[in-house]
C-alpha cells in the first residue's frame, strides 16, 4: 500500500510551522515544496498511515494495492471526538461506502 496526496486538497497545513503530516510521521518523510506536503520516498514509508489519520483536508489518502481492490480504490480518514470515519474512495474520488470506528473511552469494556 501507499499513501497518495490529493494537491488540489493539500494546503500544507497553512501557517502551522510543521504540516500535521510531517509531524506524526515517524520515518521524517513528509517535506514541503511550494506550500504543499510531499512524501520524499514512497518506499521508505512503513505504511502506518498516522498521516492519513492526522491530515486535517482529507488530502492524503491509503491507495489500495490491486491485489485488494483492481479499481486502485483509495481510503480517507476523517478523526472526530471519539471515532474514525473511513471513506472509501473509487480512483475518481467519489465515495463507495464509510466506516465508522468508535474509540473506547476509559472504563468501558
Amino acid at each position: 500500500m501507499t499513501v497518495r496526496i490529493d494537491y488540489e486538497r493539500c494546503n500544507g497545513c497553512g501557517k502551522r510551522p510543521e504540516a500535521c503530516c510531517e509531524e506524526v510521521c515517524p520515518g521524517n518523510l513528509f517535506h514541503r515544496i511550494e506550500g504543499k506536503t510531499a512524501l520524499r520516498d514512497p518506499s521508505d514509508c512503513w505504511d502506518c498511515f498516522a498521516c492519513v489519520k492526522a491530515c486535517p483536508r482529507a488530502a492524503l489518502a491509503i491507495e489500495l494495492p490491486f491485489q485488494i481492490s483492481e479499481a486502485r480504490n483509495r481510503l480517507t480518514a476523517r478523526i472526530g471526538h471519539r471515532h474514525i470515519i473511513w471513506t472509501l474512495c473509487d480512483s475518481s474520488g467519489a465515495a463507495i461506502s464509510t466506516y465508522t470506528i468508535q474509540n473506547k473511552t476509559e472504563g468501558s469494556p
